[in-house]
């Protein structure tokens, strides 16, 4: 048996870890062994951004004063670990996962994790350094290579393809199924510098691929496109060879095709209704009214994650500079994973 204050306690001291590791105080050299196949094994995960996404755990996830925060709404917890929670992870970004195996551990579960291809080494790795302070953990986490038969309930975060397959396959399970999903930005006419040096943050940061990066903005019908191209100092991403070949490719198709574009210098700026643009363009479309924006994003929430603008009054709207970095209490899909499962089990 574990408390929650024992709970709070491992998990701050791993956030401090990571702390002491980031600001190069300390050195974690399994950690760093994995970072190295990381960006071996996945050409789109880089040095740069796991470290940007171990920065926002540490300081998101696993500070003892937000852990207790998100931990008070679940004052009655029994931490008795005789479930075992199954979970699917996606690997879109580096360690997007990590929400998930946390709240399956508060919840008082033990978990099954099906690592992603794209990222089977970073996980593990932190959990390995947990448990070397913290051996607790080690009989609470297994991980596998496929969903036990006999999990009691299931997790599951990918395409809309493979979650389909799981609903299929375990119809009688208590779960979570997450598919594909975009966010959005509403940029307005009176837009700061600041804001878009913020907003390219959101759109930038681990190359578009993960559900809470913007990829579709609404921007006024007059407002000068020109404005999100210029650049003080070029992001990370400019200089990544995958995304500069996407860009060189879907800037020759637009080309041959007529398509007007605009023309960032390694991304682009289309006008289009769609949803899903091609990695390293981005979608735009023109409003004049707000308030129609506002009902167009109401009715594709389905397909959203969040909406990125300032003084818009909009469900799942945060402030430019800050989808990428979500809270523990900023559950995906707005689905409550530890409130769900005290209902279901």
């Amino acid at each position: 048996m574990v408390s929650q204050f024992d709970f709070i306690e491992d998990f701050s001291s791993l956030g401090a870890l990571l702390r002491r590791y980031l600001s190069g105080v300390q050195r974690l050299i399994p950690l760093e062994h994995a970072i190295t196949k990381s960006t071996e094994h996945n050409p789109w995960f880089t040095e740069f951004h796991i470290k940007e996404m171990l920065e926002a755990l540490s300081q998101n996830y696993l500070q003892p004063q937000k852990l207790h925060i998100w931990l008070s709404k679940y004052p009655h917890r029994l931490y008795s670990f005789e479930k075992e929670i199954g979970i699917v992870m996606a690997g879109n970004i580096p360690l997007v996962g990590y929400h998930d195996y946390l709240s399956v551990l508060a919840s008082g579960r033990k978990a099954s994790i099906k690592l992603s291809s794209k990222d089977p080494f970073l996980l593990p790795a932190l959990h390995d350094l947990l448990c070397s302070f913290a051996p607790f953990w080690r009989q609470n986490v297994r991980f596998v290579t496929e969903v036990p038969e006999n999990t009691d309930g299931l997790i599951a975060t990918g395409s809309d393809a493979t979650t389909s397959r799981f609903k299929r396959h375990f119809p009688h399970l208590p779960k979570i199924v997450r598919g594909h999903r975009i966010s959005v930005a509403i940029v307005h006419e009176g837009i700061t510098r600041s804001q878009i040096d913020a907003l390219r943050s959101d759109m930038f940061l681990y190359f578009g691929l993960g559900c809470r990066s913007v990829v579709k903005l609404f921007v006024p019908q007059r407002f000068e496109l020109k404005r999100l191209t210029i650049f003080e100092q070029l992001p990370h991403e400019a200089s990544h060879t995958g995304f500069r070949n996407a860009y060189l490719s879907q800037k020759a198709l637009l080309t041959l095709q007529h398509t007007p574009f605009i023309d960032g210098g390694f991304f682009l700026l289309q006008e289009s209704n769609g949803w899903n643009p091609p990695i390293s363009a981005f979608y735009y479309t023109r409003y004049t009214n707000i308030n129609e924006v506002i009902n167009h994003i109401q009715r594709h929430s389905n397909h959203i994650q969040c909406v990125v603008g300032e003084g818009v009054d909009i469900k799942k709207s945060v402030n430019f500079g800050s989808s990428q970095k979500p809270q523990l209490w900023d559950y995906a899909d707005e689905l409550d994973t530890i409130h769900l499962y005290d209902i279901q089990i």
